[in-house]
């Protein structure tokens, strides 16, 4: 097992023993990398009703924070990749585009580095590097990523992690501070992937964000979407366990199960399930220590049984 989640950067159809660096198909998946969960509803009601299903609420937040930023990532591969590299080489199977700066205000240059490994995965970097200065000796990856070997623009498998700190000090204009590291898979059939968050937050601002995130999803557009993470729930300057799995139809329907633990509550837990139809309006909601009332049947759930995230739901197996 690896750390962590990503992208399809590179694939076997396009190889540096072929002469050239690159090819079109080895732009990444961000279709499949990215979590599609239903969003439309011409019933549903404005989210200031309070008539949203509060953990669908959450479910699609989350999504949109994390689509969001592997969209930062595929994104500036991918135009960085539209252009022809600076610097490459057939014999250490290397290349290099950039460094390039978006305008005169920009401080910092940025470019791609990639290396074909001779157990045929790819290896790359994104870097930045003081404006006009030295690539061999200034030169500082932001974004690091692998691309295991063998995969193809169909059938994938590889690695990411953006350090935001590094960034920030190089850029006063990256205002994220913290790690985001990406693990992933994706054939046909669907995908999955986990992202983990440490000290993740606004780089001035006290509050930070570790957290872990996981989802599978079928090509279909039904998915599971698992989330930890620490919160002191109770405002008590110890932080409790929260953990949710999320489970969706295409057809919007879907169930979250919750649960609170540690800290404070010891060895007690507090549990809480929400379910909803196409109208991402809460059908079912029931909690153990009545934060809200309870609403609904079961029998309205797409889902009849709870479900809770494992240790082992934020890990991908080799």
């Amino acid at each position: 097992m690896r750390s962590i989640l990503a992208l399809s950067l590179l694939s076997a159809c396009g190889t540096f023993g072929g002469g050239s660096p690159y090819h079109e198909d080895l732009l990444p998946q961000e279709d499949r990398v990215r979590i599609n969960l239903p969003v439309d509803s011409a019933s549903a009601k404005d989210a200031e009703t309070g008539e949203w299903a509060r953990y669908y609420v959450l479910t699609r937040t989350v999504t949109e924070d994390v689509n969001g930023l592997i969209t930062f990532v595929l994104g500036t591969v991918g135009y960085i990749t539209t252009l022809e590299p600076q610097w490459s080489d057939t014999d250490s199977r290397q290349a290099v585009w950039g460094p390039y700066s978006d305008s005169g205000l920009d401080p910092v240059e940025t470019g791609l580095w990639v290396t074909e490994e001779d157990d045929g995965s790819y290896s790359w970097a994104i870097f930045q590097l003081p404006k006009g200065g030295d690539m061999e000796t200034e030169a500082i990856a932001i974004i690091t990523g692998v691309v295991d070997a063998g995969s193809t623009r169909e059938d994938a498998s590889g690695v990411f992690q953006v350090d935001f700190t590094t960034a920030s000090e190089l850029d006063p204009g990256v205002a994220l501070t913290g790690l985001f590291s990406v693990e992933y898979t994706y054939d046909p059939v669907g995908g999955n992937a986990v992202a983990g968050f440490e000290d993740y937050g606004y780089a001035i601002g006290a509050e930070r964000i570790n957290a872990l995130y996981a989802y599978s999803q079928d090509v279909e557009g039904a998915g599971t979407m698992d989330l930890a993470w620490l919160d002191d729930v109770n405002a008590t300057g110890v932080d409790e366990i929260l953990a949710m799995r999320t489970r969706w139809e295409s057809t919007g329907d879907g169930r979250s199960d919750a649960i609170v633990t540690g800290g404070d509550l010891g060895a007690d837990a507090v549990y809480a399930s929400e379910c909803w139809a196409g109208d991402f309006v809460t059908s079912y909601w029931t909690d153990t220590i009545g934060l809200y009332e309870t609403v609904g049947d079961v029998g309205a759930c797409v889902y009849a049984e709870p479900e809770l995230p494992t240790e082992a739901s934020f890990s991908i197996a080799e």
